[in-house]
């Protein structure tokens, strides 16, 4: 797998300490998108199924929300256009194009 350089911080100035112990969230999907007071929210969910029942069914189960001013959506949005885009995979494909190849 190639591994990208970050993308430059608005304000170099400022160190950047990488914790080791942040949360790290799979995500099976996307649920969903909303903006308010300037802040863009993305809702991620995993596919889950509970063994504890006798006839376990998948379940879509919220894992996390990221919340971010415009400007930090804004840059999220150009990254993952250029990183998909470097590895040869067409950031505008629909998850129904994706799925077939």
């Amino acid at each position: 797998m190639k591994m990208h350089p970050p993308i430059q911080p608005p304000l170099p100035e400022i160190p950047l300490v990488d914790n080791m112990f942040a949360p790290e969230i799979l995500a099976g999907g996307l649920t969903g998108l909303s903006l308010l007071n300037g802040i863009v929210t993305v809702t991620l969910e995993n596919p889950r199924a509970d063994h504890g029942r006798p006839d376990p069914s998948l379940e879509r189960v919220i894992v996390g929300r990221i919340g971010m001013p415009i400007p930090t959506a804004q840059a999220l949005l150009c990254g993952l256009y250029q990183f998909l885009s470097q590895h040869q995979v067409n950031p505008l494909a629909a998850e129904t194009e994706m799925r077939c190849q």
